[in-house]
């Protein structure tokens, strides 16, 4: 090798380097009491300069994990609070609304009680957004922009629950939107979550990361 391809080799290499991390550290099932346990260990892990927090869908949807929707703000204000004590910006994001056709063949009605999903998932947004503007933090309105797309219909949903490429791109968009125009080379974003952010519908569990997972798609944009 000459001196001028040794030299770009190693220009690459530091290009490389310094690109944006986007790291994926979903985990199927996880109500935000189980998030909130594991945050601290994936921040000393990462140590990363934001952090996407997007959960609850499980303490609203998922019987066996249900949470009242006070637990579910207190454990998303206790993380945002620990992500800002670590010197990160935290960012939140909404949780979208079910297909309940999809999603009822999957749990039975008397499961929720009194209480039907999509109240149940209104409470949980209304805690996030209640943290997001009560801790001065971005919020991703994902729920949102989801519905404007014609919601978990089987274009953008897998289950009525989990999403296809084409819906984790509109996710990735959303998160993109409340990051900085303009990152450092050297920036780490952390996408924290459960199911939606590991990818189900797009990546088979205990597998490697694919492409159309959200963080995969959101390094896409930044890179």
């Amino acid at each position: 090798m000459n001196l001028r391809s040794l030299l770009l080799s190693l220009v690459f290499a530091a290009n490389l380097s310094a690109q944006v991390r986007v790291i994926n550290d979903g985990f199927p099932g996880e109500n935000t009491s189980e998030l909130d346990a594991r945050l601290d260990s994936a921040l000393q892990q990462f140590n990363p300069n934001y952090v996407v927090l997007f959960a609850g869908g499980n303490d609203a949807l998922n019987e066996k994990k249900f949470l009242a929707a006070d637990e579910t703000g207190a454990h998303l204000k206790a993380m945002v609070a620990r992500v800002k004590a670590r010197g990160a910006q935290a960012i939140l994001v909404t949780v979208h609304d079910p297909d309940l056709t999809r999603l009822m063949a999957r749990h039975k009605q008397e499961a929720y009680g009194d209480i039907p999903p999509l109240q149940r998932l209104a409470m949980v947004n209304e805690q996030v957004r209640g943290v997001a503007q009560v801790d001065h933090v971005p919020l991703a309105p994902f729920s949102i922009v989801l519905s404007k797309a014609g919601g978990t219909n089987a274009e953008l949903s897998t289950d009525g629950v989990h999403l296809t490429a084409k819906g984790y791109a509109l996710l990735a968009g959303t998160v993109r939107a409340q990051l900085p125009k303009h990152l450092p080379a050297d920036a780490i974003i952390l996408c924290f979550g459960d199911s939606l952010t590991y990818g189900i519908g797009v990546r088979p569990p205990n597998s490697s990361e694919t492409a159309e997972t959200y963080p995969s798609q959101l390094r896409a944009l930044l890179h």
